[in-house]
């Protein structure tokens, strides 16, 4: 199992909202952040298998493979800031799994919860870019924030195909 700085909260999103108030991302918090990726790419798949629209489903499984891909990124920003090569664990190694539900029912609320963290996640890349004096890293933060925000506007769309209103 792969081990949490202390401190650190073992649900993934207390632990986000733990990052969010860091000025600045360590090594050590890219290690945590690329976690709660994974954690959110296996979020939205559990997410998408409760769907019987197939558009709906399609929406979500993009968001989930863009959650990996954010993880990557983090990755990538782990080795431009001198932290060597981390690889992400395996979901079985994940400690944010452990609190990973085995379904998730659609509802408005929901809904309105994940609209609401994708801004949120646009924000804190935002601000996490603005504070890093690498350039390539706060590219690679302001990437992140980019799909955060077409994440929201694909769960919208999935509000809408699925006529869900918060």
């Amino acid at each position: 199992m792969a081990s949490l700085p202390d401190g650190y909260p073992t649900e993934a999103f207390a632990a986000f909202d733990f990052l969010k108030t860091r000025q600045r991302l360590s090594v050590e918090d890219l290690k945590v952040l690329a976690m709660i990726e994974c954690y959110g790419e296996v979020f939205y798949e559990i997410l998408a298998q409760g769907v019987e629209d197939e558009e709906a489903q399609a929406l979500l499984k993009r968001n989930a493979a863009e959650e990996r891909g954010h993880a990557h990124r983090c990755l990538k920003a782990i080795s431009l800031l001198g932290g060597g090569a981390y690889e992400l664990p395996s979901r079985e190694e994940n400690p944010f799994m452990a609190m990973a539900p085995a379904e998730i029912p659609m509802n408005a609320e929901l809904i309105g919860l994940l609209e609401q963290g994708e801004v949120d996640g646009d924000l804190a890349y935002q601000h996490w870019a603005d504070a890093e004096p690498l350039p390539e890293v706060a590219q690679l933060y302001r990437l992140n924030g980019r799909e955060e925000i077409r994440h929201c506007e694909r769960v919208g769309q999935v509000k809408a195909r699925l006529q869900l209103s918060a």
